[in-house]
């Protein structure tokens, strides 16, 4: 029976909760926005107008969270960026994928995520002084990140280089 016992969170809904449920579970689970405009995560499909507690919003007078409204599932899985050559383009690049993925992706390739991401954008500029588009699409088991480097002053001369990460489960 002990092993059937889930580990009690407090601070459910947030990265932290769902990292650990994803791993608890296997589930990743989904983020959701709220009337308060804050992200919440949650493991069961929730509809819009559903209330739930704002693990961002401040506590109650008597330690509750406030609930609030669902209002729609949050971010887009397909998001792009662009970043001029630069030396910080490699670190804003990667916590831009990273920021997509714990938004919309599998919550353990996180990092990965944000590691290829910066890889692939150094590449990039280190072979070109042109601006850099990265692109990632984070789904419910793989993370597809794709950078492009065109030469503005001739379009389509540019490289694109992708890379997939997938989630693989506990049993494979």
């Amino acid at each position: 029976m002990a092993d059937k016992l889930f580990p009690v969170v407090p601070d459910t809904g947030t990265l932290k909760a769902a990292r650990l449920a994803s791993e608890v579970t296997g589930n990743p689970g989904r983020w959701v926005r709220l009337d308060c405009q804050h992200l919440r995560h949650v493991q069961q499909p929730v509809e819009p107008g559903e209330l739930l507690e704002c693990p961002t919003c401040p506590p109650s007078v008597a330690g509750g969270l406030p609930a609030h409204r669902v209002l729609r599932q949050g971010p887009q899985r397909r998001r792009r960026a662009w970043f001029e050559a630069g030396p910080q383009a490699p670190r804003r690049a990667g916590a831009f994928a990273a920021e997509a993925v714990t938004q919309t992706g599998p919550i353990s390739l996180v990092e990965d995520a944000g590691r290829m991401a910066s890889e692939l954008v150094a590449s990039a500029i280190r072979h070109s002084d042109a601006p850099v588009e990265l692109t990632v699409d984070a789904g419910d088991d793989v993370v597809r990140i794709e950078v492009r480097d065109d030469d503005s002053t001739v379009p389509g001369t540019g490289k694109v280089v992708s890379f997939e990460l997938r989630q693989t489960s506990a049993a494979g």
